[in-house]
């Protein structure tokens, strides 16, 4: 073999090595990418409303007026909450909460949808409550204001990793002065876990559509929460 055939040769090899690289890289440019441990996804937990269909608060009898028959109203206070298995950390901010009236106090009362006396409990009964009528403050925790109140507030932006689940709650309570303050609604419903394509095609709305957090009458009421996620 002479010295030209050996340099044709070497180049040959060394053009298809070349080639042999430059197909390994564009393949591995089109392939599908693993996601990041890191990833969050977006889901927006809105509620809506709640809706009492029973309630009964017991006597209004008072020292003047002993034959008043039942009360079917209620002086309530409470809060609603969206966060992942993660904790108060997946909501914006760290908010996961958000209160109406001031736990467990009964400062004032005013009707719910009531322009002033944001600390005050908020006077319910039958019917639907529109949580975007009442002022609410945000919280880290479920019984405590962290800001200030606001109407419209009722979303609560959470950040979700694939293979999380997320839950939503509600506690509200009815104050009385002469006795222990009832339940009128408390539930809660987890959603997930979610892979990545899932959470990306927003699988989570679906699944929440036709859904309520619902109390069944307990003695005192009897509530259904309406929410919606995106």
């Amino acid at each position: 073999m002479n010295t030209i055939t050996r340099a044709l040769r070497g180049v040959r090899h060394r053009v298809a090595a070349t080639v042999a690289v430059g197909a390994l890289a564009a393949s591995s440019m089109f392939a599908a990418q693993p996601v990041s441990a890191d990833t969050t996804y977006p889901v927006n937990v809105t509620f809506d409303n709640v809706q009492f269909t029973m309630v009964n608060d017991g006597t209004c009898a008072s020292w003047f007026n002993w034959n008043c028959g039942s009360d079917s109203t209620f002086e309530a206070y409470g809060t609603v909450g969206a966060y992942t298995t993660a904790g108060a950390v997946s909501a914006a901010n760290g908010m996961p909460y958000r209160l109406f009236g001031k736990w467990g106090s009964h400062p004032c009362e005013v009707s719910w949808a009531a322009s002033y006396g944001i600390t005050c409990t908020k006077e319910i009964g039958l019917g639907t409550w529109d949580f975007t009528k009442v002022f609410l403050c945000q919280g880290s925790q479920s019984q405590t204001c962290s800001t200030g109140y606001t109407k419209s507030n009722n979303t609560i932006p959470l950040q979700v990793h694939p293979g999380e689940q997320f839950k939503l709650t509600v506690n509200m309570q009815d104050y009385d002065a002469l006795s222990a303050n009832d339940t009128i609604c408390a539930g809660s419903m987890w959603f997930g876990p979610y892979t990545a394509a899932e959470l990306a095609a927003k699988k989570f709305v679906t699944d929440s559509q036709g859904k309520v957090i619902q109390q069944g009458f307990n003695g005192d009421a009897e509530c259904f929460v309406h929410f919606h996620l995106a």
